[in-house]
């Protein structure tokens, strides 16, 4: 297996595009519209079936690192065009056999077009038919966009797009609510340690220094592994559970080898609801009816 670097990976890539027979899918996070044109255009037209998954943030698009445009371009263009916003794989199948993983992201500088190129690497693997199970749950849970779900999203976009605040900004919940991930397994680096709250604090689940900015590490947080695999758990248990029921279910959740003791568990999971209700999570209540920390989904 060899490693590629830069500048190789384009050429890679545009080359496993060229062999293309049925299939094309492109994981990204980021994703700039005139590079995905390049790559469409390397694509041969009889390829029935091309799929783009993106991770698409509201904040992304406004810091540019995302261009709105390519929802529309790929649906033009025969593209099903899906979204997560949990995404950080940049990856690229060919025909179900084929693929490319690395850290490349379908922009100019991810790919190293023109003179402003990321030192990137990537290897290319042959996939199993697990993997591509694994990779078809990721686009399971994504949602695909169809002409309401981008007419909603466009107007939102349009409303924030001259603000000054470019971070901390979601979706609204007519579409957060459209992405419900399963995260059906955890590792203990996922879960948060003892913290405090104030500038400077790295938090090691988020790889994330707190720079005193609530609203940018509450955005962050939504999004990680540990949060998401909590509204899942609640969806599936009526909206509503106890600590010690939920505790029970993040240890048989937690894969790591050691994997922690249950008191390491109820600790970590102290941990996140005590950060929950500091930055003030709207999706979840927490309260004490019997003693015992009610943990339940607003609104559900």
């Amino acid at each position: 297996m060899a490693i590629l670097f830069s500048n190789e990976i384009m050429d890679a890539v545009v080359k496993e595009l060229h062999k293309a027979i049925d299939s094309v899918q492109i994981i990204t996070a980021y994703c700039k519209e005139k590079t995905l044109k390049y790559l469409d255009s390397q694509i041969n037209t009889e390829v029935k079936e091309k799929k783009l998954l993106v991770r698409f943030r509201l904040d992304d698009i406004l810091k540019g690192s995302t261009d709105f445009e390519i929802l529309r371009y790929g649906i033009e263009h025969g593209w099903e065009v899906y979204v997560r916003f949990d995404l950080h794989a940049k990856t690229y199948i060919v025909d179900n056999k084929r693929g490319l993983v690395g850290s490349a992201n379908v922009t100019n500088s991810g790919l190293n077009i023109g003179k402003s190129g990321n030192m990137e690497m990537a290897a290319f693997v042959d996939v199993e038919p697990g993997d591509i199970d694994k990779i078809s749950g990721l686009f399971n849970d994504a949602i695909l966009i169809d002409s309401d779900i981008m007419t909603n999203l466009k107007k939102q976009y349009d409303l924030v797009e001259k603000e000054e605040r470019k971070e901390g900004l979601s979706w609204d919940n007519s579409i957060l609510k459209l992405f419900n991930p399963h995260i059906n397994a955890l590792f203990s680096y996922e879960l948060p340690d003892d913290f405090e709250l104030k500038s400077g604090e790295y938090f090691s689940f988020l790889d994330e220094f707190f720079d005193g900015n609530k609203d940018k590490l509450k955005e962050i947080f939504r999004w990680s592994n540990i949060y998401l695999w909590l509204l899942d758990t609640l969806r599936k248990n009526d909206g509503c559970m106890y600590f010690g029921e939920l505790s029970a279910s993040l240890h048989n959740t937690v894969v790591s080898d050691p994997k922690p003791y249950r008191k390491d568990i109820k600790k970590m999971l102290a941990n996140l609801l005590r950060l929950i209700e500091e930055l003030e999570m709207e999706e979840i209540v927490i309260d004490r009816p019997n003693y015992s920390q009610r943990i339940r989904m607003k609104n559900y």
